[in-house]
This record gives structure tokens, sequence and C-alpha cells, in this order.
């Protein structure tokens, strides 16, 4: 990629807690949804996994403790993982690296991650605290997660004002009919969560 065009991207973009110029780690793999992304975003079907991991470990090298970089080449060795039918365990490390560094992406990932690893019971912090940073998905996520039973076997206590908070947060964050939808159909059901 030229690397005017690379100069230019970055003037563009606005400037976060974790904020460095775009990287080649940033182009190849930041993900759209990410609040502190610097860059376009990539889609998951489009992240080229061998090329995305070799930027984001350039990266690393240069920069070994910045969070955004860890969820990125995280998020590029499951993608991999996932398509080669291999383990992820090296990619959730560098996850939760991220996630501990209080990145909001990789804490909800991490706690979708840890659902679909068995260990459920670890999630709600995670998810909790990315819903709490305000991403949209997390709010959402944790309130479905709640409301559904996911965490019943868990004694996470479930804090109705906090679920409610989360999802007047997002109401001010979904658009078109079906995210609407979606959060009638949560906020209903935590109605009948909290009259159990």
């Amino acid at each position: 990629m030229p690397t005017i065009l690379l100069i230019l991207m970055a003037l563009l973009l606005p400037l976060t807690g974790w904020s460095q110029p775009m990287t080649s780690c940033d182009w190849e793999v930041a993900h759209p949804s990410d609040p502190h992304r610097v860059g376009p975003g990539v889609s998951s079907s489009d992240v080229d996994t061998e090329r995305a991991m070799a930027a984001c470990r350039q990266a690393l090298l240069a920069n070994a403790d910045n969070p955004r970089f860890q969820y990125q080449l995280a998020r590029a060795m499951v993608y991999h993982a996932e398509r080669h039918h291999t383990s992820h365990e090296e990619g959730m490390r560098y996850l939760a690296q991220s996630a501990h560094a209080g990145y909001t992406q990789a804490m909800f990932v991490y706690g979708l991650m840890l659902t679909s690893e068995d260990r459920p019971c670890e999630a709600p912090y995670w998810m909790g605290r990315a819903a709490e940073a305000g991403l949209k998905a997390a709010r959402i996520g944790y309130v479905e997660a709640a409301t559904s039973g996911r965490w019943s076997s868990c004694n996470v206590p479930l804090d109705a004002q906090s679920m409610t908070a989360f999802l007047d947060g997002a109401e001010e964050q979904v658009s078109g009919y079906y995210e609407n939808l979606l959060l009638g159909t949560l906020r209903r059901a935590l109605i009948a969560l909290n009259q159990q």
C-alpha cells in the first residue's frame, strides 16, 4: 500500500486513547466495529490471515504493549485457526493481554470466546466491562446472555438497573428495523427476568 495513502487515512481518522499512525496491522485486520480502530476496518471474510499475522507481529515488535495490535493479532490468529482447523490458543493469549489492558473490543470478544470454550462463567465480567465502556455489541450481548439463561449456573448477580442502562445506551446506537426489534425483545425479556 502506498505510504501517501496510509498517511492520508491516518489524518482523516479520529484520535483514540491508543492513537498512533495507521500501520499495516491496522490496514490488514482492524475490526469495522472496533471503536478504537485506526483504519477503515476489514470484514472477517476479507482478512488475509497470513499477511495480517505478519503485519501485526511486526507492529508488536515496535510496540509490544499496544493492546490494539494485540487484539488485531489475536483476531487474525483466531480466524487463521478456524480456517485451518488448528488451535487458537496463541490467539487467545494475545486476546487476553489486550482485554486485561482494557481494550474495549478485546474485552467483548474475549467474553464471547470464553463462552465458546466452555468457560461461560468468566464471560460476564469481560462483557460487562465492554458494555460499561459503551460498546453497542457488548451492551446488547450482555443482556441477551443474561436473559437467555446462558449464565444461570454461574452465580452471577444480574443487576437489572445496569442492564436497563445498557439497553438505554444501546438505544442511542442502534439503527434500522431489526436492531430496534432486537432491543424491544431484550427489554421484554429483562422485564420477564425481573418478575421471576
